[in-house]
């Protein structure tokens, strides 16, 4: 890979110079604060794992129950230390969220000027920073940006051959999320092509960062892989064919993403024909894709895939790039040199700006925030009555999760109770042998949820209509004879059950 020459005019003011780089990022924090939060439920379990580590539980969702539910352990672990010096959970994750988005539209635009004109670089960044994807990513409460911010980071100290720090930077995006391991690989071959000598470096300090969470992580949980990964896999089957579609389909859902799409395969092809080092990014954008399409977890939500939409902008800001350069060189070769980067800024703020117009985000974030409302309504009301240890068994864990503290939360997907990813894994099996499998429905039959409730006895249920099967379990005479249907008189959460045994 070869860095390009960047084309920009000699003698710039420095003052410019320096707005170009604060101006996208300082864009990013007021876009997202202008956006948030949009805190959604699974922000809400590694929230609660912090809450407890901070209180001295350890990493556990339930104390006393060594599970590994959240994938982000280093990210649990921050919030939990900002935690201990006074800063409330939510408010930290919202912080590194806006921060780490910050610098990763930085990176962006650090990798961007390597390959194109400076004034291009700064409309690329202004162009990820108003995209409503980086918002959703920096106000989400998940460690999304943060994993994404490592990854850029380590891909770009290895360009610069900052082996030792590309490692450190590698392994801790490791322990941001699993699939940080891809960063990892892409930085030991970059080093093994440009510095075969010193390929050892990375690959020895990325261990070093991580091999002491997997020790603990094996003799505390049994695994250094999360748990939540198998359960996501069991109650979000889906064949290979459906995951590569529906990611697909979340980076074309409208036309802004659409022509983004367009231009980013236009980077790549000028890419890869000029071995521009852009290609490092789109290696890993690649290889990212590729482990969401073999996961075998359906694209049920849309933030899978926010991570190759705010990476795409650099390439179709090269696209951009290239075919006005090209089409400069042909009609125009001799316009002045201010032309090229105007015409391709100008494109990037035009599909930008009409990227705002997302009405796939606003539906999105209309139902998260009444789902949210209604369950924080449900939540406080049960923590005003519950007694601490008493265990509640939950339709959706996260924000119920996070409000009852005290209380023994059991959430359905067995995400953070391996009993009840048993319970549903054996109901799938026992009912795929009895009829062909792909006539049964991945939620199972009401049995499940039955034994549920007649091991663990819960005191209180709740779900959203009609999850856990929930319009038969009730009809039941056993489950009347034990509970009674409780919960705020509010006539909004109609569509929500919350029972109280007897």
């Amino acid at each position: 890979m070869l860095a390009e020459p960047n084309a920009e005019a000699p003698g710039a003011h420095p003052a410019v110079g320096a707005l170009l780089w604060v101006v996208p990022a300082l864009t990013a924090i007021v876009a997202g604060l202008l956006h948030g939060p949009w805190f959604i439920d699974d922000a809400y379990i590694t929230f609660r794992y912090a809450e407890h580590l901070a209180a001295g539980h350890g990493l556990v969702f339930n104390p006393g129950e060594p599970v590994l539910g959240t994938t982000t352990p280093l990210f649990a672990a921050i919030l939990a230390l900002l935690k201990v010096v006074g800063i409330a959970v939510p408010t930290a994750a919202k912080a590194l969220g806006l921060l780490s988005m910050a610098g990763v539209v930085l990176l962006l635009q650090a990798f961007a000027r390597r390959a194109m004109p400076r004034w291009t670089a700064a409309a690329m960044a202004v162009c990820v920073a108003l995209h409503p994807d980086t918002a959703f990513m920096a106000t989400s409460g998940m460690e999304t940006a943060s994993s994404l911010a490592c990854v850029l980071g380590a891909l770009f100290l290895a360009l610069h051959q900052r082996w030792w720090l590309a490692g450190v930077v590698g392994g801790a995006a490791l322990l941001m999320r699993p699939d940080g391991v891809l960063v990892i690989g892409l930085v030991v071959a970059l080093a093994l092509l440009r510095d075969r000598r010193r390929a050892w470096q990375p690959l020895v300090t990325s261990a070093a960062v991580f091999l002491p969470w997997a020790a603990y992580a094996m003799a505390t949980y049994g695994s250094p892989a999360p748990h939540s990964i198998k359960a996501k896999r069991l109650i979000h089957e889906a064949p290979f064919g459906d995951v590569l579609s529906g990611h697909l389909g979340f980076l074309t859902q409208n036309p802004p993403l659409t022509v983004l799409l367009a231009l980013g395969v236009v980077g790549f092809g000028f890419a890869v024909a000029r071995r521009s080092d852009l290609l490092l990014v789109a290696l890993w954008m690649g290889a990212y894709f590729g482990s969401l399409a073999v996961s075998g977890i359906a694209p049920q939500f849309a933030w899978y895939a926010t991570p190759l939409t705010v990476t795409g902008i650099v390439l179709a800001a090269y696209g951009a790039d290239q075919a006005v350069a090209a089409i400069q060189s042909r009609l125009r070769p001799d316009a002045p040199r201010w032309v090229r980067p105007t015409a391709a800024s100008s494109l990037l703020l035009l599909v930008a700006a009409w990227g705002l117009t997302d009405v796939n985000w606003h539906s999105f974030r209309t139902d998260l925030e009444r789902r949210e409302a209604a369950y924080l309504e449900i939540g406080a009301w049960i923590a005003e009555r519950a007694e601490p240890g008493e265990v509640v068994f939950v339709g959706e864990v996260g924000v119920l999760g996070y409000l009852l503290l005290d209380q023994v939360v059991v959430d359905s997907s067995g995400i953070n109770h391996p009993r009840i990813h048993e319970l549903r894994r054996d109901d799938l099996a026992a009912l795929r042998a009895k009829a062909p499998p792909e006539s049964v429905s991945i939620e199972g039959s009401p049995e499940w949820v039955q034994q549920v409730i007649d091991e663990l006895a819960p005191r209180y249920v709740v779900t959203k209509y009609p999850w856990l099967h929930i319009g038969k379990i009730e009809d039941s005479a056993g489950f009347q004879a034990l509970y009674d249907r409780v919960g705020p008189d509010n006539i909004q959460l109609i569509d929500y059950r919350v029972y109280r045994r007897r």
